[in-house]
C-alpha cells in the first residue's frame, strides 16, 4: 500500500477529543488534524514526537487532514491509522503472501456472523460480494477473519493488545469464538503497526475481561495469527510473521457467573 501523496511531516503537541490532534507544521504554524484511532494510543502522543500526516481535499470533511504516522521511542515507525490495517491484509492476500489466508476465491468485506459484523469472510465456494448479512447456512470450509491494528509496545519488543478497555473488540473476539462452535474457520488477526514489535501479547494489565476471552477463544481452537507492518514514509506492506504470545494464567470466572 503506498501513500497517495507525499506525508508531510510535523511536531506533535497535543491530543484531544479522541479524533483530533494539534500540531506544529515545518513553517511554525500551528494545525488541527483527525486521528482515525480511538484507541488510547500509548506511547505514540508524547508530547514533541516527530508525526506525519497526509493531505485531503474534500470539502464534506471539517478537518482535511489524517495522522497517519508517528516515530517513537527508539526511532521505529508506527501508523496510528488503524483503518490502513484491512488494506495492508488484502494486498497481502492478493500477492499470496498469507499462507494462512490463501486458497480462497472469494473474499467479502461486508460479512456478518449472527447479526454480528466481522471484518473478512473468504470462501472458496460461493460468491459473497453483494451479500450483507452471512448466517449458518454457510459452508464449513468459509474462514471468518477480524483484523486488529497494534500499536502499543515497550522497550524490550513486546506488543500489547488492548491498549484499552473496549466492549467492541470483546463482541468481536466473542463472534469469532461462535462460528469456530459452528465449526467455520475463525482467524483474529493481528496487524502489527509498531516496527518495534517483535512478538504479541494480551494485555491483561489494561483489559483482564479480553484476556479471559482471548484464552476462551485459544481454547475454542480460534486461530491466533500476527503479522509485521514494513512502514516507510512512501509505503506499508505486509512483513514476516510474528509470535502471538498467550501465557497461561490464573483462570478468570466471567462476570456473569460471579454474580450468581
Amino acid at each position: 500500500m503506498r501513500f497517495q501523496e507525499p506525508l508531510q511531516e510535523a511536531v506533535l503537541l497535543k491530543r484531544h477529543k479522541r479524533f483530533l490532534a494539534d500540531i506544529v507544521l515545518i513553517n511554525q504554524q500551528k494545525h488541527t488534524i483527525y486521528c482515525p484511532n480511538a484507541s488510547n494510543l500509548a506511547g505514540c502522543d508524547t508530547l514533541g514526537s516527530r508525526i506525519w500526516f497526509s493531505r485531503h481535499s474534500n470539502e464534506h470533511k471539517t478537518y482535511q487532514d489524517t495522522w497517519e504516522l508517528v516515530e517513537v521511542d527508539g526511532g521505529h515507525l508506527v501508523c496510528v491509522n488503524n483503518k490502513r490495517a484491512q488494506q495492508i491484509i488484502l494486498d497481502a492476500v492478493a500477492i499470496d503472501k498469507m499462507p494462512e489466508l490463501a486458497g480462497y476465491k472469494h473474499v467479502s468485506t461486508n460479512a456478518s456472523f449472527q447479526t454480528e459484523s466481522v471484518d473478512f469472510l473468504f470462501s472458496d465456494k460461493i460468491h459473497l460480494e453483494d451479500q450483507n448479512s452471512i448466517d449458518e447456512d454457510l459452508l464449513h470450509d468459509d474462514c471468518f477473519v477480524s483484523v486488529q491494528s497494534v500499536t502499543f509496545g515497550d522497550e524490550i519488543h513486546r506488543g500489547f493488545f488492548p491498549d484499552t478497555q473496549s466492549n467492541k473488540i470483546n463482541k468481536q473476539l466473542s463472534t469469532l469464538i461462535a462460528a469456530k462452535e459452528k465449526g467455520y474457520r475463525a482467524v483474529w488477526l493481528y496487524c502489527v503497526m509498531n516496527t518495534g514489535i517483535h512478538r504479541v501479547f494480551p494485555a491483561d494489565h489494561i483489559d483482564s475481561e479480553f484476556g479471559c476471552l482471548l484464552r476462551q477463544a485459544v481454547i475454542a481452537g480460534v486461530e491466533m495469527v500476527a503479522y509485521s507492518v514494513d512502514i516507510s514514509l512512501e509505503e506499508m506492506h505486509l512483513g514476516d510473521a510474528i509470535e502471538v504470545c498467550v501465557p497461561a494464567r490464573m483462570l478468570c470466572t466471567p462476570r456473569a457467573e460471579q454474580k450468581e
